[in-house]
């Protein structure tokens, strides 16, 4: 086991900041935050100072997950883990601590092109999230919650996340490929 206990947060580009903060406080009823970045959008929903990072460029796409370790010395055991995998692994630099603000961090992309990062002791809000809707999140430490990340291999993509980062299967759903624009012969998406 890695030590990885939760979805911390995401990092997404978008081509329309003023569409997320929308989306993100009248549709999922976060709370606007604040962030070193002032062209970046900062959602949150608990004492994080920021679940969803979401920074102007030229694309709609998720740059990176945050996965929350418990400490330096969990931060190390995975990254042990990726680089005995053959994964490539990068610290976090000053700045990207800063944006972030966390302790400490490495960032990696899985076997599948997915930007993942890894983090540890995040400076915790002490103002409460208190969305103008009355929404109230119970993850507790259950960070986030999912995410799902592209991966057309399958076994692949299982066999990386539980051995090489210690996930576990939970559950699994088959879809239809259609669903994903696929056409109907293609083999099915499977979520786990």
């Amino acid at each position: 086991m890695t030590g990885i206990r939760s979805l911390g947060y995401l990092r997404i580009e978008a081509t329309d900041i003023a569409a997320w903060r929308e989306f993100g406080v009248k549709i999922l009823g976060m709370v606007e935050g604040r962030g070193p970045n002032a062209e970046a959008l900062y959602l949150r929903m608990d004492d994080f100072p920021a679940r969803l990072i979401v920074v102007p460029g030229e694309k709609d796409r998720l740059l990176a997950s945050g996965w929350e370790v418990a400490d330096s010395s969990a931060l190390d055991t995975v990254r042990q883990s990726l680089e005995a995998a053959g994964v490539a692994v990068k610290p976090g630099d000053a700045d990207e601590l800063a944006d972030r603000r966390v302790e400490g961090m490495v960032h990696f992309t899985d076997p599948f092109r997915n930007n993942l990062e890894i983090f540890w002791g995040a400076a915790l809000e002490h103002r409460p999230a208190i969305s103008p809707y009355g929404n109230r999140f119970v993850t507790g430490d259950m960070g986030l919650g999912h995410v799902v990340l592209p991966a057309l291999d399958t076994a692949a993509a299982m066999r990386f996340y539980t051995e090489v980062l210690g996930f576990r299967l939970r559950d699994s759903m088959r879809m239809d490929p259609r669903a994903f624009g696929m056409p109907a012969e293609s083999p099915p998406m499977w979520m786990r």
